[in-house]
């Protein structure tokens, strides 16, 4: 097998084990103030339900709608609407959210920053040790100078 095929493997392999464990928890983690009716904008409307998808666990999801509902943010007809909304769509978003940290942390130029991170993500029980690991080889591998070539 040439390199370029091991290099494939292990990319989408580690890809999809980092991505699950990480990417989705520090995303829905987000701690900002809630949007207030008068501030709901078509922008805003956007955001929120990219957040919403982000959400993994349905209980929450359904308590947020329901606290919508409550607020008169919503109607009863949009609150099924949005339920819908997010059972179609929420596993593509996490999945996308998960490639998207994994991409930014391979190429991130200093180390010691994605170590930083990994670390904080071990601590917190979002990955293993050996996920940590593989990642940060994975790191040195793509960073490392090429060898110079044999004449």
């Amino acid at each position: 097998m040439s390199r370029k095929k091991i290099m494939i493997i292990a990319v989408s392999a580690l890809t999809l084990i980092a991505l699950l464990v990480i990417a989705v928890p520090v995303m829905a983690a987000d701690n900002t103030a809630p949007t207030t009716p008068t501030q709901i904008t078509k922008t805003n409307k956007a955001n929120v339900l990219v957040r919403l998808l982000l959400v993994q666990d349905e209980a929450k999801v359904d308590a947020f709608i329901a606290k919508a509902v409550d607020a008169g943010k919503i109607t009863p007809d949009q609150a099924v609407k949005v339920k819908a909304f997010w059972t179609a769509n929420h596993e593509k978003a996490a999945t996308y959210a998960k490639r998207l940290i994994l991409k930014r942390l391979l190429n991130a130029k200093d180390e010691a920053k994605v170590k930083a991170y990994l670390d904080k993500a071990v601590a917190a029980g979002k990955i293993q040790q050996a996920q940590e690991d593989k990642v940060l080889q994975l790191w040195e591998t793509l960073h490392s100078p090429a060898p110079a070539a044999a004449q």
